[in-house]
């Protein structure tokens, strides 16, 4: 099994800030192979721009692939859900969102292919908090819930920032 964390963007850009090393390190000791692909210009270039930079490493995605995304790397996830041809094993989508958060997003598209990305995306566990600052709050985990089924766990954790994520890799294992 594979594992490809996708970090959030602006302050969250630093690719060893925050939970995503700390995770993959974890992921890797208990025998998955776990990447943390730096993608500087997530949210601040053209989706389709990111998407190439990301394809362009040559990662594997398969069915024993697993796709973790922080804030605005939830919907680079799921525009490479709609890209690919094979259903992953299961997407782990932290403070994410589908719609306008009354901020500006580049990766943010304006429609996505639900059926598409749901025939992709293997099982879902959809992280959001009612007390998110940035509002991916309990509405826009909702709003995800409602197109991608899954597990819907609504915390009080902010913009889930911590160093350490035990809950997300509980679920993983």
């Amino acid at each position: 099994m594979n594992a490809i964390i996708f970090h959030g963007t602006g302050p969250h850009a630093s690719f060893d800030k925050f939970w995503y090393q700390p995770v993959a390190d974890n992921l890797r000791a208990s025998g998955i192979d776990a990447v943390v692909p730096e993608l500087a210009k997530l949210d601040h270039e053209p989706l389709d721009d990111t998407l190439q930079e990301f394809e362009e490493l040559g990662l594997h995605i398969g069915d024993d692939t697993i796709l973790i995304g922080h804030s605005a790397a939830v919907s680079v996830i799921l525009a490479l859900l709609e890209r690919i041809n094979t259903p992953v094993k299961a997407c782990y989508l932290m403070a994410g969102y589908c719609s306008p958060n009354g901020m500006a997003h580049s990766a943010l598209k304006e429609s996505y292919s639900w059926d598409r990305i749901t025939a992709n995306a293997g099982e879902c566990f959809i992280f959001n908090s009612f007390n998110d600052p940035f509002k991916c709050n309990q509405d826009k985990g909702i709003e995800l819930f409602n197109h991608l089924g899954g597990t819907l766990l609504l915390r009080n954790d902010g913009h889930f920032l911590k160093k350490q994520q035990p809950l997300l890799l509980k679920l993983i294992r």
